[in-house]
């Protein structure tokens, strides 16, 4: 676990935002940012992961550009 967080969403919805590393057996070491909300009794989730690997690890352009699209995850 890497970081866990909640904001308030469109109509004071709560989100909450997780990042976590999981090493996997397909291909190694990933990254996962996952955002989750409950709406109208159903559970919403998105999840994106990236391949964190020693050769190419999360640089700074592309996390910001993962964590633009985990916080535009919103109820309409």
């Amino acid at each position: 676990m890497i970081s866990v967080g909640e904001r308030s969403g469109h109509g004071g919805l709560t989100v909450y935002e997780i990042e976590y590393t999981l090493d996997s057996t397909r291909g190694g070491m990933k990254r996962i940012f996952l955002g989750a909300f409950v709406a109208s009794r159903k559970l919403y989730l998105l999840n994106i992961a990236y391949s964190d690997t020693q050769e190419k690890p999360l640089d700074s352009e592309t996390r910001i550009v993962l964590e633009k699209v985990l916080h535009s995850f919103d109820s309409v």
